[in-house]
């Protein structure tokens, strides 16, 4: 198993690095043939979400579409991937920041019913009792 960091992702989704792109590509040719498997940590695609985000303006639909096209590689494996898997799509759905979304899915998981916190964007998913109003 190898660790996968989040630049050779970055790089990987934008093919914009003359230099590190083609590398990152390598290595996905080389998980996807099977000759190793990767981890990617949660604070890994915290990054990667944040990024493309906030400093290459894409879009949250975008965003994850292509990094769950990555997660489902066979030989990718991650923190929590059930949960990584529905923070992506409450991030897309409910347009939330995907921290927050992580918390909803892991919320869920841990079959928590309410969530102190001042953020009414956690009203947006009923399964969620929020308080501190």
């Amino acid at each position: 198993m190898i660790f996968l960091d989040a630049n050779v992702i970055l790089r990987f989704i934008l093919d914009d690095n003359p230099i590190f792109s083609p590398k990152a590509r390598s290595i996905f040719e080389t998980i996807n043939s099977g000759r190793v498997k990767v981890f990617i940590s949660a604070m890994a695609a915290f990054e990667v979400v944040f990024t493309l985000e906030r400093t290459y303006s894409l879009s949250k639909s975008i965003i994850a579409q292509k990094f769950l096209s990555i997660l489902k590689l066979e030989n990718v494996r991650s923190d929590k991937p059930n949960v990584l898997e529905q923070a992506l799509g409450f991030y897309e759905e409910k347009n939330v920041s995907f921290a927050d979304a992580y918390q909803t899915a892991l919320v869920l998981k841990k079959k928590v019913k309410k969530i102190y916190s001042f953020d009414s964007h956690f009203d947006r998913f009923p399964h969620i009792s929020r308080i501190g109003e």
